[in-house]
């Protein structure tokens, strides 16, 4: 059976250093295993193309896990734990440290400056935790728009969570407030909150569940109880699309985990899910060059594979590729008498972000219109 624990703490080392508070429990058939992720092992850090961790944790006396082996496909590591079964002596508990580098043990160097997702799963393939992870955390992501998130089939493995449930996110610098609505296993209504700091592309939210709150007409001045829930990891691919995976740890039928994207899609728009594109925009560079506004109307686009929105005053266009199946705009570039003045790569509804033709990071942001 599983075992209730604490949550470890949160620990951080070095130049390399991850901070990842994941915490693994492994089941072994005649008893409960204790593992965690406490760090990157700082002694390793001058390995080149690596990562290394340990594991550290508490198990029964002649029943200490070993690692037998890790795998790298694409940004997906997979960490694999032997789990003795036979001769444990429950009553004595002894603590262990593991040592994982896994270059070493996939026989593969992993690029710095990307985002990776650790599995760690039994001999029987049985995942036991999950966690995703920055390796370059001070390197500047996305900044994801505050509102509504609403989940689209995963691109990866996993699908949607059901309809009806979403993501309320609001960013305040690095500091994310997160919200998740959904429902729980006998369909009523259940909402979790959590707070977490933005590492890079990620942010890693240690959700609570509030129930047994008083009623929205009551006067009693209750306060509304905590209880853990699910942990959600989101790698924010611009500002207004990101990939998400719920993952809950300590219930009956083991570790749980749903992969899914998020969308922060315009729904106060017409049928053309482009439109929003279209109004009034600001163009912000780091550089020393004053803003500049632009008044963009559709033009329409000469596929499904791109859109295209000009100011005739400022003889300037605004082009878009375009994800047939989404449709919504994957890269972006704005022109001014022909001349490309900046590109876009990370494309919100409210904020586009890229490289201007001096390098100079500059952001396209929407101006609320009046009425």
């Amino acid at each position: 059976m599983l075992t209730r624990f604490a949550r470890p703490l949160r620990m951080a080392v070095g130049i390399l250093a991850l901070l990842l508070p994941a915490s693994m429990l492994a089941a072994a058939p005649d008893g409960g295993l204790l593992v965690r992720i406490a760090k990157q092992s700082s002694s390793f850090q001058s390995a080149p193309g690596s990562l290394v961790f340990e594991l550290n944790g508490n198990a029964a006396r002649n029943c200490t896990p070993t690692i037998s082996g890790a795998s790298v496909v694409g940004s997906d590591i997979e960490l694999r734990l032997n789990l003795p079964s036979t001769g444990c002596a429950q009553h004595r508990q002894f603590a262990f440290t593991l040592t994982a580098d896994i270059a070493a043990l996939s026989g593969r160097a992993l690029p710095r400056g990307q985002v990776y997702r650790l599995l760690v799963r039994d001999q029987n393939g049985g995942l036991l935790a999950f966690r995703i992870f920055e390796t370059e955390p001070g390197r500047t992501g996305p900044v994801p728009e505050n509102g509504f998130w609403w989940p689209r089939e995963s691109k990866g493995s996993g699908s949607a969570i059901a309809l009806g449930s979403g993501v309320g996110i609001e960013a305040q610098g690095s500091q994310l407030a997160v919200n998740v609505f959904g429902f729980n296993a006998q369909g009523s209504p259940v909402w979790y909150f959590g707070t977490a700091h933005q590492q890079g592309r990620v942010a890693s939210v240690d959700l609570l569940e509030l129930q047994h709150g008083e009623a929205l007409f009551g006067d009693a001045g209750k306060q509304p109880a905590a209880r853990p829930g699910p942990r959600l990891d989101i790698e924010f691919e611009s500002p207004s699309q990101a990939r998400a995976w719920l993952f809950e740890e300590d219930t009956d039928a083991g570790p749980k985990l749903r992969t899914f994207d998020l969308a922060r899609t315009a729904f106060a728009r017409s049928a053309d899910s482009l439109a929003y594109l279209a109004g009034r925009w600001v163009l912000v560079s780091d550089a020393e060059s004053a803003p500049r506004q632009f008044s963009l109307l559709s033009r329409g686009g000469t596929s499904t594979a791109d859109a295209r929105f000009a100011d005739a005053d400022a003889d300037a266009e605004l082009s878009c590729a375009v994800d047939p199946v989404r449709r919504t705009a994957t890269l972006c570039s704005l022109a001014v008498a022909g001349a490309v003045l900046a590109d876009f790569d990370r494309i919100g509804i409210d904020r586009l972000v890229g490289r201007g033709g001096d390098g100079a990071r500059v952001q396209l942001l929407r101006v609320p219109q009046t009425k």
